[in-house]
């Protein structure tokens, strides 16, 4: 599967069940995540993510440096996406970030 055929704005939960039908261990490309990201930041426009802001995303989800990224890192590289398309802050992001961490070490 090629995330070029995929429409930018699909909905996380039909994007992970697309995901979840490709075999264990698939993985995706820098190169390819980044134009997949930049056509859901930017639907109407051709504008790209530029590297600073793919890494400060990968830093932000605990995403180690790499140039292959796994179905999950796509997941939560599109639910930081998703958050800044609505104007959402990275503040308000990491907060959110922290509160799911806390309720997982709390369990």
């Amino acid at each position: 599967m090629r995330l070029s055929e995929l429409d930018p704005l699909i909905p996380l939960n039909e994007l992970k069940a697309a995901l979840l039908k490709l075999p264990k261990g698939y993985s995706f490309y820098e190169d390819e995540l980044v134009s997949f990201l930049s056509r859901r930041r930017w639907p109407e426009s051709d504008r790209r993510i530029d590297r600073t802001t793919f890494w400060r995303w990968r830093n932000d989800n605990n995403i180690e440096h790499q140039k292959v990224f796994s179905r999950l890192d796509l997941l939560k590289l599109c639910q930081i996406c998703d958050h800044y398309r609505v104007d959402g802050t990275r503040n308000e992001y990491l907060a959110i970030m922290k509160r799911k961490q806390e309720v997982v070490l709390n369990k």
